[in-house]
């Protein structure tokens, strides 16, 4: 039986930065199911959306994210995530992050106001925030560590029980508080930008809990991901190249976007991704990019241009496929202001908490921002309640009875896995129908899954299915076809 203060659960930049910030209090152990490098934020472009400058305001910020979001975000947590954003950038810049000095615009924003290190802003502050945790003394980092299940003692949250590598037996890691940081869902989709562990188990963990996520029907897809998957995860350009000029053409080289949307190439994700989808069926779609300076696009974005050259593309002299792809989830694990959820002594940070701020549509470069907001909350949270967890002994001798899980053979599972995503991307993707809301409920109950890894996937997709049924109506990135574009 291990021990600890504090059990993070997740390893991207939301528990990476959680354990930063509690390392003071106590000693801080982060699992993650796979390897450190398997986090989303490590192949994130992405940026930092911060008011800094003195033609911006917070006013502007939090209503270009409650717009973002089709008024459907919570204001209050709004505009906590946007007044904390210089704290947040100033932490980040004393823990050695170098920011270019003009900001970008993006998609959304009516200020430039989207801060970047490189073209891979998400992966540099993974990067530092990682190399910060490894030279901690007092946070230690479990790989390959699978969280199972919660334990509930007392009517509270004492740690979880964890699964090591292949091996079929549990173990349970006790500790005075624990938070959920897992990130996203994308992986229950057969297209996603997120790494191969983002299946939702964060949410299934509460949900086994007795927690109930909320707005589990706004999964955001991102409109232009290239159109050959790596590893089984596609690669997405940023809003950054749409707002420096590349355009969305069909086969024969045509910009299409303005025949229905007068927005084009500047219109939210969820519109573009539906168009995209629709151009599809007539044939395939590209980003077309050859017409830029090759000095200025290797300049503003050198990693994207180095690392689709292996792939055989010189975005100066050629057309490049794309698809939408899952992106993100804007429900999740309902927290309060300071990451807690109604079952004490569980806290949740980044995609797998519901905070509010992103209401029916992400924001671009808002997730970054949320994410390092509320975990720096968590640790001030932690900080005021410190004096209280020190002084309470949690039993670590008393032996715990560990949930019996099935494991079933890799082959059984990946099948398995492949048909829940293909019901969810058929049934429940970018456009959906109420008939096809019903199929997908009953064919997701079907699969006769034995494996606890399996179960899990059922369980989010059942819980994203039900919200959707329960919301008849087209709002933000749930798209319902009987609504027009």
């Amino acid at each position: 039986m291990r021990t600890t203060d504090y059990l993070i659960i997740g390893s991207g930049v939301s528990g990476l930065a959680t354990a930063l910030h509690l390392q003071a209090l106590g000693k801080v152990t982060i699992l993650t199911k796979g390897t450190l490098k398997g986090a989303n934020d490590y192949w994130d472009q992405g940026g930092l959306a911060a008011v800094l400058t003195k033609e911006d305001r917070f006013k502007k910020h939090i209503e270009d994210t409650l717009e973002a979001g089709a008024l459907h975000g919570n204001r209050d947590s709004i505009r906590t995530m946007v007044e904390h954003a210089p704290k947040v950038f100033r932490f980040l810049e004393s823990l050695g992050l170098s920011f270019k000095k003009e900001p970008f615009a993006e998609v959304g924003h009516t200020e430039k106001r989207v801060w970047r290190t490189s073209d891979f802003t998400g992966q540099d502050i993974f990067v530092q925030l990682l190399k910060h945790v490894q030279k901690s003394k007092s946070i230690e980092i479990l790989e390959n560590a699978d969280a199972v299940e919660l334990i509930e003692r007392n009517e509270r949250c004492d740690g979880a029980f964890a699964r090591f590598g292949d091996k079929a037996e549990l173990e349970p890691i006790i500790a005075k508080q624990t938070i959920l940081a897992t990130g996203g869902l994308g992986r229950l989709f057969e297209r996603s930008d997120n790494p191969r562990g983002a299946a939702g188990d964060g949410i299934a963990l509460a949900v086994n809990a007795g927690l109930e996520p909320q707005d589990m029907e706004f999964i955001q897809f991102h409109p232009t991901a290239l159109a050959l998957p790596q590893d089984e995860r596609y690669f997405t350009f940023s809003e950054a190249f749409r707002v420096f000029g590349a355009k969305v053409v069909d086969a024969q080289g045509r910009a299409f976007l303005e025949d229905y949307d007068k927005r084009a190439e500047l219109a939210p994700r969820d519109v573009l991704s539906r168009i995209i989808q629709l151009e599809r069926t007539n044939g395939n779609v590209f980003l077309d990019m050859r017409y830029f300076n090759p000095k200025e696009l290797k300049s503003n974005f050198p990693e994207v241009v180095k690392r689709l050259k292996p792939l055989g593309f010189d975005l100066t002299k050629s057309m490049v496929p794309i698809v939408p792809v899952e992106h993100f989830c804007c429900g999740g694990v309902p927290v309060n202001l300071q990451g807690e959820t109604k079952l004490p002594g569980l806290s949740a940070v980044g995609e797998v908490a519901y905070t509010g701020v992103h209401g029916a549509s992400l924001l671009p470069s808002n997730s970054l921002l949320e994410s390092l907001v509320f975990a720096e909350a968590i640790g001030k949270a932690m900080e005021r309640r410190h004096p209280l967890d020190r002084e309470r002994v949690v039993d670590s001798q008393t032996p715990l009875a560990a949930p019996q899980v099935v494991v079933e053979e890799a082959h059984q599972v990946k099948a398995y896995a492949l048909r829940i995503a293909q019901i969810l991307s058929s049934r429940v993707g970018i456009v959906r129908t109420p008939e096809n809301l019903r199929l997908a409920l009953k064919e997701i109950t079907e699969i006769p899954a034995r494996d606890y890894r399996i179960q899990r996937r059922q369980l989010v997709a059942y819980k994203m299915i039900q919200a959707c049924i329960a919301r008849p109506e087209s709002l933000g990135c749930h798209y319902m076809a009987k609504d027009i574009i």
